[in-house]
């Protein structure tokens, strides 16, 4: 058997867990700046939300 001594208790190695970190940042960024063009364009539409 490999030695396991370096993997946290998600079994990921460190360069893993790195990796998977970066990629959810990276969604997480473009997430946001969705939500962002998404309350502009609502405010630029609807101002203050008067119906």
């Amino acid at each position: 058997m490999a030695d396991r001594s370096d993997l946290s208790f998600t079994g990921l190695t460190d360069e893993q867990a790195q990796e998977l970190h970066s990629v959810y940042m990276s969604g997480l960024w473009l997430f946001a700046i969705a939500c962002l063009i998404a309350h502009i364009a609502t405010y630029m539409v609807l101002p203050w939300f008067n119906w």
